[in-house]
């Protein structure tokens, strides 16, 4: 292990609908609040030269069809030698099951192999951003509620978790994950987002609606929206949902059998759910 004392830290995410960069922002505040000078912030920001300055790398990302976002392994995967840095990481996911553990070790795995030092892996549960899962008449008593995940006791989970990670390395305790075995980890090998996209159709920005204010281009992972021509390239595309759930004037159309699809904000509105924010978040 690199040292056994932070004094800088990089925590750093990929979110979608907000609830990964949630819980990022709480664990960077509460290294803060340790006396941890801490970098925090979208990791497709961060300046990579800035790695062999830190002592802790914790990197957080939604579980995405039972797994991580290739965006997010393509990061790590272009990280240098990590040198015995201490690594942690965090996944947010709609759950019950959506294999949760394994996709929070995809993240630790990749950056052991970058000679990273495993001190942390947690999952944290949020309402599920799958819009595919959407219906306007939906009467999920355990979806449909005046809070929603991720909750103030999700945010003292995080904190706890800050300090767990804190604590492990102040100990030089570096840990040992393993894979479970799941049948969506099985899933995984027959790219279900593929699969799904088979009954995805006319999926394309809605010229009279869109303000271009670049939200979907800017939450693409694979830059497969032009809003020059209003389109996307849908070879391209990995049904992330990012661009449907983010336009908050809903200019971005997709269907899926034949049906219109809901996108996250809507479907949030529609049955007047509301986040409750972490105090580090309100002030």
């Amino acid at each position: 292990m690199k040292s056994k004392t932070i004094r800088k830290a990089a925590v750093l995410w990929y979110s979608q609908t907000g609830n990964t960069r949630k819980c990022g922002i709480v664990l960077a505040k509460t290294f803060e609040k340790k006396g941890i000078t801490v970098i925090y912030g979208d990791l497709r920001d961060f300046d990579q030269t800035k790695i062999a300055d830190v002592d802790l790398i914790v990197i957080g990302a939604p579980v995405f069809y039972y797994d991580i976002p290739d965006l997010v392994k393509d990061f790590i995967q272009s990280l240098p030698d990590l040198n015995g840095i201490p690594v942690a990481a965090y996944v947010t996911f709609g759950g019950p099951e959506g294999n949760q553990h394994n996709a929070a070790f995809s993240v630790l795995e990749g950056l052991v192999q970058k000679n990273g030092v495993p001190v942390g892996l947690k999952a944290f549960m949020a309402i599920s951003a799958y819009s595919l899962s959407f219906r306007a008449d939906d009467k999920d008593i355990k979806t449909k509620q005046n809070t929603i995940l991720p909750d103030q006791g999700t945010y003292k989970n995080v904190r706890e978790y800050a300090g767990f990670i804190k604590s492990e390395v102040e100990k030089g305790n570096a840990s040992v994950f393993k894979k479970t075995l799941t049948l969506r980890e099985f899933s995984t090998y027959f790219g279900p987002a593929w699969w799904t996209k088979l009954f995805v159709d006319n999926h394309f920005i809605i010229e009279q609606k869109c303000v271009g204010c670049g939200t979907c281009v800017e939450k693409c992972p694979t830059n497969s929206i032009d809003l020059d021509t209003f389109s996307v390239k849908t070879d391209t595309c990995v049904l992330c949902f990012g661009c449907i759930n983010n336009c908050e004037y809903q200019a971005v159309n997709m269907e899926y059998g034949k049906e219109k699809v809901m996108s996250f904000n809507e479907f949030l509105e529609k049955n007047n759910l509301k986040f409750e924010l972490p105090v580090e978040l309100k002030t």
